[in-house]
């Protein structure tokens, strides 16, 4: 019964199963809301906002909604259709991404100021993290893209693997473990034994693939059951205010030590505590401490997170530029509804569009899946993520 029917396993505390057995996981639009939220107030000015940290989020929730959507996938029909994976995402990402690209870059000509040509292209074909980490930032309307390229490699690597190493959880959750140890070792090394600049480190797909691997990992011990005692102790209000508190705290450690920090133990911590908490608000949906995520606004904000995320690079420093002679207030204000403004108008002229288009390339039938047929086995994902126009910034 749990096989065929794609429900979570039957070992997590009630709470938590409850809210995985969900169609639409509560709590995690509301993280996306914050996750983008911290990425404008930092743009907004607040330097003291850990801007960087909601891409980390970004990453973290990307790693864990689709790996959770393909091993549900493969429960519910034997095998995951990579077709229609490639399609879905598509159909989620290139429409609203490449109306910003051109709309941006066709701004620019028209007023006549330059184009870094090598940066908006290799942006066109979701490379920027690897044009920056190798030339630096110029700090223009192209740079946050460097995060839509690591989502696009991972979207581009992850579910072959997937569909490579079987159905066998345990080689799954080992092979991922490996990974995100690999890597932070790789970051060690790069950091203290190569001295490589700190924007590599903080761009490049593989210094940060552990963090996408880090919420794969919270998909599959979820699939599994895994630790059987350690969610229960987890699913907790005051568990999950220890989990926040940890989280800041190493967020201000990386903001007063710097990168040596960030790049060592921040970078190993945060993702780790972020999967976490993604288990924590789903299984304290309807606790005081956390039911605000799920509130209509927010989970709405948290929908619009992707174009929010589009439009917040190229949008506040024109429009506070315009108000600068208002009141601060003001000026942050009319920043603001600029941004979300653009957003609602990416969302609900382009993407539900195409959203609608993707909701027909659900799961059918196995027959249609490219994988192997399922054997018996224990094992039953919107992503945004920001960038700043500087290295470690978001």
């Amino acid at each position: 019964m749990h096989a065929a029917s794609g429900a979570p396993h039957p070992d997590i505390p009630p709470a938590l199963r409850e809210g995985l057995s969900s169609s639409h996981l509560p709590g995690l639009d509301g993280l996306r809301a914050v996750a983008v939220g911290l990425v404008v107030l930092y743009h907004l000015g607040f330097q003291w906002v850990p801007g960087g940290h909601g891409v980390l989020v970004f990453f973290v929730l990307s790693g864990f909604l689709i790996t959770w959507l393909l091993l549900r996938e493969r429960e519910r029909t034997g095998s995951i259709s990579l077709r229609r994976f490639y399609l879905r995402r598509a159909l989620r990402i290139l429409p609203a991404f490449y109306c910003f690209w051109f709309g941006w870059t066709a701004l620019v000509l028209l007023f006549d100021r330059p184009v870094v040509w090598g940066q908006a292209l290799s942006s066109f074909v979701f490379l920027n993290n690897y044009y920056q980490a190798a030339h630096g930032d110029p700090n223009t309307g192209y740079s946050h893209t460097w995060s839509l390229g690591i989502e696009e490699q991972f979207y581009l690597l992850w579910p072959v693997s997937l569909v490579v190493m079987g159905r066998r959880p345990r080689r799954i959750a080992a092979a991922l473990a490996a990974l995100i140890g690999f890597v932070w070792v790789y970051r060690v090394f790069l950091h203290f034994g190569l001295g490589v600049d700190q924007g590599y480190i903080y761009e490049a797909f593989e210094t940060r693939a552990d963090h996408l691997a880090m919420g794969c990992l919270l998909a599959v011990l979820l699939r599994q059951g895994r630790p059987r005692r350690g969610w229960a102790a987890l699913s907790t209000s005051w568990s999950s205010i220890l989990t926040v508190a940890l989280f800041i705290v190493s967020a201000n450690l990386s903001h007063h030590l710097g990168t040596g920090y960030r790049n060592v133990m921040g970078f190993a911590l945060d993702p780790l505590l972020v999967a976490i908490l993604i288990a924590q608000v789903i299984a304290l949906r309807d606790s005081p401490l956390w039911r605000w995520l799920n509130w209509r606004w927010v989970a709405y904000l948290g929908t619009l997170s992707y174009s929010i995320y589009l439009y917040q690079q190229v949008v506040i420093g024109p429009v506070r530029s315009a108000f600068a002679s208002y009141p601060l207030p003001v000026e942050l204000a009319a920043a603001l509804a600029a941004v979300l403004l653009a957003a609602g108008a990416s969302y609900h002229f382009v993407e539900r569009l195409f959203v609608r288009i993707k909701g027909r390339t659900s799961p059918r039938s196995a027959g249609r899946s490219i994988a192997a047929p399922v054997r018996a086995a224990p094992l039953p994902p919107r992503s945004v993520s920001v960038a700043g126009g500087h290295r470690g910034a978001p």
